[in-house]
């Protein structure tokens, strides 16, 4: 507290000179207001601000060595210290206190003058301003926007207008406010000089404002200030109010006949600026921290760039020549029971990387008591005991390690002091340097914190640094020797365990690197890699599973193709670079045919066959559908058939794979099968789904390949028509839709034992929106009202889907469900809710349902659905055609009554929910920008009655 008055006392006095030497007397009063007020405010901050400084760490070493000091323990007796009732530190906190209490009864007397003036005296409003008219006669002062004015004076105008103009200044301008915060002030530090004096300078600023601003309105200085004069003859002391004040007359006069040029007010403002900073650098507190040191971690990471490339091990068991340094090291310690620490701590690492079956071998090392500084509590010494190390004839003294004399301490006090040791000396043990019988080390706050608070860090940061460089020299060279690494890795995992969980997450710790394992043989690659196995295995079961497709079906087109460049290169990893245990458990070298005999040379005039043939230039192209496969691997790469691609690319090269086809044809027959390997990649294939469009593909999947590996089922691509001619497509098409009745059965011609199977139903699509509400299925053939699905159906499927069935509240099975249904089928049914675990609650009653009850469980109802009225009028279908214009007018409404709300989904933009039965300014501002290609859905459509209304699909045209 002391040392924060000093520093405040220091800035306000600097920042006082500089108003009063260079800054008083210009015209520049604005400025000069925030400046003073800012005086305080800096003055106040400054000494609280905290300039770090960053120091090299010191490095303390610990190391247990041949020599030693004898030391006799000894309890040193320490005086019994009392502490008197009444201190001097007592007595000045008391007085000031009393002067605080006070100064603050004083200002609330005051405000409650002013109050009672306000409330006891007639008022008048003129513009802004309130004109309190005194009965008893004052000079004119303001208090906000209240004026104080003799009432005699203000009835029979004999107030000069420029006197109302000066106060009502002081009013518009706030000062008022100034000098509240003033007061508040004043009340903390009634003590202080300096407060007084500043106060002083601000309230003479204000009267030069207010001076500044009637001289702006054309009034002669020397008329003014004559009624300056006049108005000043009866002055009157208000503490809170802003008043003409004779005794500043003086220097009021000066500045109003200085002329101060904007180069000078520039020069005068930019001299804040270095005040401020002079004050920063002299005032603010100074923390020393120590340099954080380049993470060892992450140069090692750095280091091993490309020894990661090769494999990484840990090794398993301690080598031969580890076990005879340990054997050697244990017989000298038998003979001499000699200890050196660097030593002890390398045997110890050794034994750690023995295997169960080299320590059993062995007999293990004396364990030696570690001492972890870094948990080492702070310990302060009292002040009687503080002044007793002064006395250099008795105590020998280090502070944070290093020797000093004993009368540094006068420059120090006992509370700096947060952690000390000390002991008594042999007298054998004493030298001539420090004969004293007692030696301490003291810590300050910085010491204590880098010799025993990180101690721990540092060790570990030290020895991480050395197995950085064994790392790098390791690298350099042959790689046939790691085993210096292990020693080095398993004294630094050592260290790493000894930290907390907190400790770790506190200081960023992070564990070293694994080492890098010999490579007998330079650095020539003896094996495929991982990444090598991975990417022939794919190829190798792709093609593996073309062939054995087009050897089932006799299918020679269905052959894959090979390009001679992929041959050349997964032939290379299976018989060059694969050993013989790869190969035995990698995919078997694909069964590949012989290669076609070359194409025939063309003809002049090319004859072109269903089949396809060679176009102009000689060049053979078929006429079969192209497959369309697309692969998004997990950092979002596109492959097109096998080849890499861009996204922008890809309507291009597709457009161009079954070009032969007419637009009708390539709508209906080529596929797009899209596979995704993280579901991460799902936005991307929708986008690339829905930009295919362009080139007329209409037809696609996507594949969720991270979902069925979950599922254990094999990846397959959906390509219903591709290898097939246009003749071919139309069979296979004209087959699986011979009838509308097994169009509800039909699957594609897969393999029986095949998990995937295409299911053909009659068209339809359900819409999600945002919040999970669907709109239920809705068929695509809108032009008959499509039959609902009847009781004994829906129970059917629910059971199928796994539901839970209950008959008037009590829980039976799915097929007692079914059997109730069908020995009654006009039964009432709901399956409205879920259970936690998401199956569906299926409620069975034989009690009717009232429309206007709340369902519950014992009146549940499987409501059919009506359609809505558009703007008054029924419809047929819930498909609709309108114009934008006209959909800009929907209005709903039902049967049964008044639509509610309803939700409107326009493609791209988020669903919107609407209250009652019109759409909004939103909505047909969404509307101006909408692509007519596209549907807009209305649907969850709200009633009074609760009515189960079905959603609407509005094509939209212009």
């Amino acid at each position: 507290m002391e040392l924060f008055l000093l520093k405040f006392s220091a800035c306000l006095l600097v920042f006082w000179l500089t108003y009063v030497l260079f800054l008083e007397k210009q015209q520049m009063h604005h400025f000069k207001r925030f400046y003073l007020l800012g005086s305080f405010a800096m003055a106040l901050i400054i000494p609280q601000l905290t300039i770090i400084e960053y120091i090299e760490p010191i490095v303390q070493n610990f190391e247990i060595t041949t020599a030693f000091i004898p030391i006799e323990a000894e309890v040193m007796p320490q005086p019994i210290e009392t502490s008197p009732v009444l201190t001097l530190e007592t007595i000045l906190w008391s007085i000031y206190i009393l002067g605080a209490t006070l100064f603050a009864i004083r200002f609330a007397v005051n405000l409650f003058r002013l109050y009672r003036q306000i409330a006891a005296n007639d008022k008048q409003r003129n513009r802004n301003f309130i004109y309190v008219l005194l009965k008893a006669y004052r000079i004119p002062h303001s208090f906000f926007k209240y004026i104080f004015v003799n009432q005699q004076q203000f009835e029979n105008n004999q107030i000069p207008e420029e006197v109302r103009l000066h106060e009502e200044t002081h009013a518009k301008q706030w000062h008022s406010l100034d000098i509240l915060l003033l007061e508040l002030l004043q009340i903390v530090f009634w003590f202080h000089p300096l407060v007084y004096i500043l106060k002083h300078h601000i309230k003479l600023n204000h009267e030069f404002l207010a001076d500044d601003a009637v001289l702006q309105q054309g009034v002669t200085t020397k008329s003014y200030q004559n009624i300056l004069l006049q108005f000043s003859s009866n002055t009157h002391n208000h503490q809170l109010a802003s008043a003409i004040n004779y005794s500043s007359f003086k220097k009021r006069f000066t500045v109003m006949k200085t002329q101060t040029s904007k180069t000078r007010i520039w020069l005068s403002t930019l001299l804040v600026l270095p005040v401020l900073a002079i004050l920063f650098y002299s005032f603010a507190e100074r923390e020393y921290v120590e340099k954080e040191q380049t993470n060892p971690v992450d140069a090692i990471t750095e280091e091993l760039k490309e020894a990661n490339k090769l494999k990484m091990t840990y090794v398993n068991g301690a080598t031969d020549a580890m076990m005879q340094e340990y054997i050697a090291w244990m017989e000298a310690f038998e003979r001499t029971n000699f200890i050196n620490n660097t030593t002890y701590q390398r045997i110890v690492a050794i034994y750690d990387i023995m295997n169960n079956t080299q320590r059993n071998s062995v007999k293990k090392y004396p364990e030696v008591p570690t001492i972890n500084l870094s948990k080492v509590e702070p310990k302060s010494p009292s002040k009687i005991q503080f002044e007793s190390w002064k006395d250099e004839t008795v105590f020998a003294l280090w502070l944070d390690g290093k020797h000093i004399e004993n009368s540094i301490l006068n420059d120090y006090s006992h509370k700096d002091i947060v952690y000390y040791t000390g002991s008594k000396v042999l007298n054998n043990a004493m030298s001539k340097t420090h004969p004293q019988p007692y030696q301490f080390n003291l810590y300050t706050k910085t010491g204590f914190k880098s010799t025993y608070q990180d101690s721990q860090i540092k060790r570990y940061e030290k020895i991480s640094k050395v197995y950085s460089n064994a790392i790098t020299e390791y690298l350099k060279g042959p790689q046939t020797d790691n085993s210096e690494l292990f020693i080095l890795k398993a004294q630094a995992d050592k260290i790493y365990n000894s930290f907390t969980k907190e400790e770790l997450k506190e200081h960023n710790i992070l564990p070293c690197p694994p080492v890098p394992a010999k490579n007998y043989n330079g650095r020539t690659q003896q094996k495929a890699t991982k990444e090598q196995i991975a990417e022939y295995n794919t190829w190798a079961k792709k093609m593996n599973s073309a062939i054995k497709k087009a050897e089932a079906t006799n299918n020679k087109s269905s052959y894959p193709i090979i390009k001679k460049k992929e041959y050349d290169k997964y032939y290379k990893i299976y018989r060059n670079l694969m050993s013989e245990a790869q190969r035995e458990n990698a995919e078997p070298w694909p069964n590949i045919p012989p290669p076609p005999p070359p194409a025939p040379p063309a003809p002049e005039t090319p004859k072109k066959t269903s089949k396809g043939g060679p176009n102009a230039n000689g060049v053979y192209q078929s006429n079969e559908i192209e497959p369309i496969k697309i692969y998004i691997d997990s950092d979002n790469n596109i492959q097109l058939n096998g080849k890499s691609i861009k996204e922008d690319a890809i309507n291009n090269q597709v457009a161009k794979l079954n070009k032969h086809l007419s637009t009708d044809d390539h709508r209906k027959y080529v596929m797009a099968s899209i596979a995704i390997e993280k579901n991460k990649s799902a936005e991307l294939a929708k986008s690339i789904q829905t930009k295919l469009k362009e080139v007329n593909v209409f037809c696609g999947s996507i594949s969720y390949l991270e979902n069925v590996s979950k599922s254990n089922l094999p990846k397959k691509s959906l390509n219903l028509y591709s290898g097939l001619t246009v003749e071919e497509a139309k069979a296979k098409e004209k087959k699986i839709f011979n009838t509308s009745e097994d169009s509800l059965k039909k699957t594609d011609n897969t393999n029986d034992n095949s998990p995937w199977k295409v299911k053909m139903a009659t068209a339809s699509y359900e819409y999600t929106d945002d919040n999970g509400n669907s709109t239920g299925k809705i068929y695509l053939d809108q032009t008959k009202d499509t039959p609902p699905e009847s009781t004994l159906d829906f129970v059917i499927r629910m059971a199928k889907e796994g539901a839970k069935f209950f008959s008037e509240g009590q829980p039976i099975s799915s097929d007692d469900a079914i059997a109730l249904i069908k020995k009654n089928d006009q039964l009432n049914v709901n399956a409205r809710e879920k259970s936690k675990d998401g199956k569906s609650l299926v409620y069975i009653t034989k009690k009717p349902i009232i429309i206007d009850t709340k369902v519950g469980k014992d009146n549940p109802k499987l409501q059919k659905s009506i359609l809505p009225k558009v703007n008054g009028e029924s419809i047929s279908s819930p498909k609709l055609k309108m114009t934008k214009k006209e959909f800009k007018k929907l209005k709903l409404s039902t049967e049964k009554g008044k639509v509610k709300s309803f939700k409107v989904k326009i493609p791209g933009i988020e669903t919107e929910f609407i209250e009652g039965n019109t759409i909004t300014k939103t909505t047909i501002s969404n509307i101006n920008n909408f692509k007519i290609e596209n549907s807009v859905i209305v649907f969850d459509i709200k009633d009074e009655k609760g009515s189960n209304v079905a959603p609407l699909i509005i094509e939209l045209t212009d």
